[in-house]
């Protein structure tokens, strides 16, 4: 897919980006959070879309700076046998 221009509010102004195709991810690492009730859940942030600014925008290093659109998936890994069905 060749890259694709187009504006995004930003800092609450319309900002010219290029929408850059992601072409490989890295393997995840999900974070593992234990629960007080004795569930533990993982979450991961996948990007969904990946964005740079065409506005002249660079970081301190002088690189481009891109916008990320990360989507949520929350899996359930371990559940408390008080709080979820058992297990078959």
């Amino acid at each position: 897919m060749p890259e694709q221009k187009r504006t995004l509010n930003f800092g609450g102004r319309e900002t010219p980006v290029t929408e850059v195709e992601i072409v490989s991810r890295g393997q995840e690492s999900p974070v593992e959070y234990a629960l007080e009730d004795g569930s533990v859940i993982r979450i991961t942030n996948p990007a969904v879309v990946i964005y740079r600014l065409e506005d002249g925008s660079l970081d301190g290093e002088g690189n481009p700076v891109y916008v990320v659109k990360l989507g949520t998936n929350v899996t359930t890994v371990r559940s408390h046998k008080k709080v979820g069905k058992p297990l078959n």
